[in-house]
This record gives C-alpha cells, sequence and structure tokens, in this order.
C-alpha cells in the first residue's frame, strides 16, 4: 500500500504492491504489523476481512496464483485492512463487475475517490 497524501488516505493501484508467493491474509498481516498494530488488533481486522463476501474465497490463496481481477481486490483489502479513513483508487482500464461491486461494499466504511487509470501527472476525478 502507499500513503497518498497523508496517513489518512490509502491508495489502490492497478499495479499493486503485493508479495507474490504470499497469501492475501500475510500480506495484509505483514503490513498492519509494520503500522504496529497489536496481535489481538490484527487478530480482529482480519477476522472481519476474511467475512467480506467479495474476499473470503481468495483471502488465503496465494497472490502469484490470483488472476489481474483477484489481485486488484487484494490491493483493495490491504488498504483497507489498515482502517485508514478515505481510500483514493486507481480503477483498472477495465473494471469487473466483481471489483466494482467491491468498491460499492468499501464505499459503506471509507470515502472512496475513484481516479481512472493515470495518464501522466494530474488525476482527474471519476464519480461511478
Amino acid at each position: 500500500m502507499f500513503a497518498f497524501g497523508s496517513a489518512d488516505t490509502a491508495f489502490v493501484s492497478p499495479r499493486h504492491a503485493l508479495y507474490p508467493h504470499m497469501t492475501i491474509f500475510k500480506n495484509v498481516l505483514g503490513d498492519l504489523m509494520l503500522r504496529g498494530w497489536s496481535a489481538d488488533e490484527i487478530k480482529a481486522r482480519t477476522k472481519d476481512l476474511e467475512n467480506w463476501p467479495w474476499l473470503s474465497p481468495i483471502f488465503y490463496k496465494a497472490c502469484r496464483e490470483l488472476s489481474d481481477e483477484e489481485l486488484y481486490l487484494a490491493a483493495l483489502a490491504r488498504a483497507a485492512a489498515s482502517k485508514a479513513p478515505a481510500l483514493l483508487c486507481e480503477l483498472p482500464a477495465e473494471p469487473s463487475e466483481k471489483i466494482l461491486n467491491a468498491i460499492e461494499h468499501l464505499k459503506t466504511q471509507f470515502t472512496v475517490t475513484i481516479a481512472p487509470p493515470k495518464t501522466g501527472t494530474a488525476w482527474s476525478k471519476q464519480t461511478l
């Protein structure tokens, strides 16, 4: 995950920063440990993520085994795991229905800003 602007905003890109040999669970776990979360906080948060309907089928799969769509969902989960109040998501060129549904789910918990694929140095906001 990349902290965009401040620690209060998480950034999700179609060009993921995930460890391919690790499961989504371990990618999330490592990120939360680096942020200094306690073992109890991490356990509670990963239990919560494990129950998200769009994430539960792939939560314990190694990232190298995932499709591009599933990798984007993994990146969404890793960004959302830290409970940053805001998510900035750069969508893939053609987001699938599953990705759009996952983002709708996240909108119930976070302020989500959607950016189309970056084409230079300027960001333009897109509303879903």
